[in-house]
């Protein structure tokens, strides 16, 4: 084989007959198309319910001592309407009978919503003519739900080495050599994975997209569209709520040299956007690679005088929300002040332990509490090269009359954060836009 795809497709895009009819066409467009992951059937119509959640609904039914036969005749024929949509010969009936009989011999939660995308992989790969392989002979987690690099590894390698085409089942695998777990980055991470593990050219997952925007479009009025990323950057606008791919997917693929592309099922013909170690040369950007941000931020200031003599602020500070288990976000520091960004809905809760154990380790002149924070990132492989991007940056700030809370610069140079109040959000955020995209 001389390039291989793995290509990943979600609900939406397998949610009746037509729509797997449709993406069976995508797959056939391009014969390096070798291995495909598959979800479970999703809405058909904005009230109709997805079959995962009809499974989930089915077991809590069979484990409440409910009549649980209603929800899995549902079940049953909507993948008889499927198949019978598919024109092709599948006997959903042994199937339903077989998931019926697991409930009984005490299978669990998650063998029971594994069912529906199995069943579904099974199907795509009967109207492909393909091979169907089950997750359970591919993933393998450990007892505590990780999953197991080196054993998947070496078992997806040896296997799908010996099949050149393969529809697969996504978002789960097997545990204990008989225990159905599920993954919670789901079906990209399970295309992800084999895609390291063959080492496979591309990773491609269709969605509902059609690319990354450089700004969100809902804020951004015909944003440019974004053919070309980086895992670093992608990595970055994740954080920032630009949720297109499982950041487990871009930490997996990052630095092996397997790119990932993002596609939309109704645009076959469109590239989408790809994501790689670097940009192809050639690529010409103003500035930055995208603008993204998210609200209601609260920032912990710490004041008082030499606070830069004072030893181990950072581990002091850090240490008193650590020890209730809640992360911070970013912090800005200097002579006299520290000041933490968190997000978490504890520190609500632990508000008052954390400032008396702050208190008691530095003694500080005033502890506040900030409200209503958004924080804006700047985004860009060019950012650390780039002369006058802060000048623009602030003069577009300042030009709509909104107050910088804190800024912050990723030590690698990939990125700039700027805090201002949520009510001052969007205005910040196109006007940021139109200063350096």
């Amino acid at each position: 084989m001389n390039k291989v795809i793995v290509s990943k497709f979600g609900s939406s895009a397998l949610a009746s007959a037509e729509k797997i009819k449709h993406t069976a066409e995508i797959i056939k467009l391009n014969p390096d198309r070798h291995y495909v992951v598959v979800a479970a059937p999703g809405q058909r119509f904005p009230d109709d319910i997805k079959i995962t959640d009809l499974f989930y609904i089915c077991y809590s039914k069979y484990e409440g001592r409910e009549n649980f036969m209603e929800t899995l005749t549902a079940i049953q024929e909507r993948f008889e309407e499927i198949v019978q949509g598919l024109g092709i010969k599948f006997d959903v009936a042994a199937e339903i009978a077989d998931i019926k009989k697991s409930l009984f011999f005490g299978k669990s939660r998650d063998n029971m919503a594994s069912r529906g995308v199995c069943l579904m992989a099974k199907i795509m790969a009967a109207y492909l003519g393909w091979e169907f392989v089950d997750a359970t002979k591919l993933f393998f987690f450990n007892n505590d739900g990780t999953l197991n690099h080196e054993q998947t590894a070496k078992m997806t390698s040896e296997i799908l080495s010996k099949i050149p085409y393969a529809v697969i089942p996504g978002g789960y695998g097997i545990a204990g050599g008989t225990r159905i777990i599920t993954a919670k980055s789901g079906g990209d991470g399970a295309g992800a994975v084999i895609a390291k593990s063959i080492k496979a050219d591309m990773f491609e997952k269709w969605t509902e997209h059609r690319h990354i925007y450089v700004a969100d479009p809902s804020i951004v009025e015909n944003p440019a569209k974004i053919r070309n990323l980086t895992y670093p950057e992608l990595i970055e606008l994740t954080y920032m709520g630009i949720n297109v791919v499982h950041e487990d997917v871009l930490l997996l693929l990052k630095n092996i040299g397997v790119s990932t592309n993002i596609r939309n099922i109704h645009y076959p013909d469109d590239e989408g956007t790809l994501i790689s170690e670097k940009l192809p040369e050639g690529i010409n950007r103003r500035v930055a690679a995208c603008v993204s941000g998210r609200r209601n931020f609260k920032m912990l200031r710490i004041e008082k005088m030499k606070l830069n003599k004072t030893y181990g602020v950072g581990e002091k500070v850090f240490g008193a929300f650590a020890k209730r288990g809640i992360s911070c976000e970013h912090y800005v520091s200097g002579i006299y002040h520290f000041a933490v960004v968190l997000k978490n809905p504890m520190f609500d809760i632990k508000r008052q332990e954390i400032i008396n154990d702050i208190t008691n380790a530095i003694k500080p002149d005033t502890i506040t509490i900030e409200k209503d924070l958004s924080l804006i990132a700047v985004v860009g492989e060019t950012m650390g090269t780039t002369k006058g991007i802060f000048a623009k940056i602030f003069d577009a700030i300042a030009a709509v009359d909104v107050k910088v809370r804190l800024i912050d610069q990723g030590a690698d140079d990939l990125n700039i954060i700027i805090g201002v109040y949520d009510e001052d959000f969007e205005k910040t955020l196109r006007a940021v836009y139109e200063a350096v995209v």
